[in-house]
């Protein structure tokens, strides 16, 4: 009887001993949201330029009578020409890739109330070799510099949207990549920058560990409401290649939207 109590207490005090290492272990720690959320409206103020160079209302692209909204964060064409390891003419393969997933998207929607709207964006967090300074980052969006290399990232962008390489009817343009960078990834705000935004950065999925977080895929309601966590991280160069996301996860988020009964006006 007591060999019998002597191991009920041993089997308690080891119990009581892992209890303890388990509660000891450090919690999984979730980054603070600070990207838009499902359910969450987009702000009426964020912007955009058009191929020409011309400030756009996010909202005012949606259109009405839409009843999905296809919002592609993109890396737009590379400012130097690419080394011939590098895939396409994109200054970010990840989004060059992830092009045959958009095409097929395209394609299958066409007609249909769905707006795309992709945008490019520079590699604005770096300075090409023989720059002096960050031009997309420090002079000032009237500059001569600036308008120079935002109208060249363009120029070059639309060859790849005329080449039908980006599928898309049109490209829109975030030179700042306002969309992606809030005040934290900007650090020291020079004063060429201009305001920064409430809505800077709220793009960018907070558990994207990524510096830009491109490409990305919204799917918007027509009203502008996130309904559901972005399409992100897909990397296509990790061994073996990470892919979170493709055709089908893409198509069924559309079409779950285009059953959804139009509300009225």
């Amino acid at each position: 009887m007591k060999r019998v109590q002597r191991v009920f207490q041993t089997v308690c005090l080891i119990l009581t001993a892992l209890g303890g290492l388990l509660i000891a272990q450090p919690r999984l720690i979730v980054p603070e949201a600070g990207s838009y959320l499902p359910g969450e409206k987009l702000d009426d103020g964020i912007f955009v330029y058009d191929s020409g160079g011309r400030r756009i209302a996010l909202r005012e692209l949606m259109g009405s009578g839409n009843k999905a909204i296809v919002l592609s964060l993109m890396g737009g064409a590379s400012e130097k020409p690419v080394s011939s390891d590098h895939r396409g003419n994109l200054w970010c393969e990840d989004s060059f890739d992830d092009l045959a997933v958009q095409r097929a998207l395209v394609s299958r929607f066409r007609d249909q109330p769905v707006k795309f709207i992709a945008v490019a964006i520079p590699a604005v967090l770096s300075v090409p070799e023989g720059q002096e300074g960050n031009l997309y980052l420090e002079e000032s969006e009237e500059g001569r510099d600036f308008l120079e290399i935002f109208g060249n990232f363009r120029q070059k962008t639309e060859a790849e949207r005329i080449s039908t390489v980006l599928p898309f009817d049109e490209i829109f343009y975030d030179p700042r990549g306002r969309l992606i960078l809030g005040r934290d990834a900007l650090g020291e705000i020079a004063p060429g920058y201009g305001e920064v935004h409430d809505w800077q950065g709220k793009l960018k999925w907070h558990l994207d560990p990524r510096t830009y977080g491109l490409p990305t895929i919204w799917i918007l309601s027509g009203d502008g409401v996130v309904v559901s966590e972005p399409f992100w991280g897909n990397d296509y160069d990790s061994v073996p290649p990470q892919v979170n996301y493709g055709f089908e996860e893409l198509k069924a988020a559309v079409e779950k939207l285009l059953e959804q009964p139009q509300a009225a006006e």
